[in-house]
């Protein structure tokens, strides 16, 4: 359901990074510019890069709440208490998370940019072949560390935010000891409530991260060699800050109307209570 919004995320951030790119097309506004691509490509091109999406997605999503989890579990000398686990804790364990777990998957994270940003289809093998003919084994490399800050930040705040919200005595108004942080969890509505809020401090905080990332990411880009703080620095100077900032607006859509982050907490809660009888446990 959100395919069309990433990809346009991911345009945005890529217009005019490639070396034989018009560079014309980067100067337009931004909805001229997906315009453009609409009339050029066709509605249904918006899901290029969608397969990959998703591979992404069942390879690190599950991952992140059991590694989240375990690392939480070791930091309790540092919980603010034996029911409060603290939002600095829960920001940490998911920054671990979401880091290591990116790693693993980042072939398919690297193969959904430059499919993404082709101009025709491609499917996923094809296109890793391509950028190891072309880069050999170190494409593997290009954006990692850039990406490894970006989504590690953006899962912790993801989680931080989140579970903080989740636990809060203001939010859970009116819930059976909601000074106890295993008390049942939050209803459908408030997950979607606290997972919008969530998505929306994290893409705010990461997108210039996530920008830098693509550029480096993508074959024949002008940034793909260079280190995060040389891509930033040319960006700030041609464009400002407010260059670090294209493809925002598509992405808080996605994460604000569409609060994908809380339906992943709600099923992974009503998964582990209302199927397996368990509780969530301290959050």
């Amino acid at each position: 359901m959100t395919a069309p919004l990433s990809r346009s995320t991911i345009l945005l951030q890529t217009a005019g990074s490639e070396v034989v790119v018009d560079r014309g097309a980067a100067s337009l506004g931004s909805f001229r510019y997906l315009l453009n691509v609409r009339a050029g490509e066709g509605f249904v091109s918006f899901w290029k890069g969608n397969g990959a999406s998703i591979l992404q997605k069942m390879a690190t999503t599950g991952s992140n709440y059991v590694v989240y989890e375990h690392v939480k579990n070791a930091m309790r000398p540092f919980w603010r208490s034996e029911v409060d686990v603290g939002f600095g804790v829960r920001v940490a364990a998911g920054v671990l998370a979401g880091g290591l777990n990116i790693t693993l998957a980042y072939p398919l994270d690297i193969a959904r940019t430059n499919i993404s940003r082709g101009a025709e289809w491609a499917s996923i093998l094809p296109t890793l072949k391509s950028l190891y003919r072309h880069h050999g084994p170190t494409f593997l490399s290009r954006g990692l560390l850039t990406t490894q800050l970006c989504q590690g930040l953006n899962v912790g705040l993801h989680f931080g935010v989140y579970e903080t919200l989740n636990t809060s005595t203001y939010f859970r108004a009116g819930v059976a000891n909601t000074r106890d942080n295993r008390a049942p969890r939050s209803s459908f509505l408030h997950s979607m409530l606290c997972g919008a809020a969530a998505g929306l401090v994290a893409s705010s905080i990461v997108q210039p991260l996530d920008l830098i990332r693509r550029r480096q990411q993508l074959k024949g880009s002008t940034d793909a060699d260079k280190w995060f703080f040389q891509v930033a620095n040319r960006i700030l100077k041609k464009d400002g800050l407010p260059g670090l900032y294209r493809g925002i607006l598509p992405e808080l859509v996605k994460v604000c109307l569409f609060p994908a982050s809380g339906v992943n907490f709600y099923v992974y809660e009503l998964v582990r209570q209302d199927i397996f009888g368990e509780r969530s446990g301290v959050r």
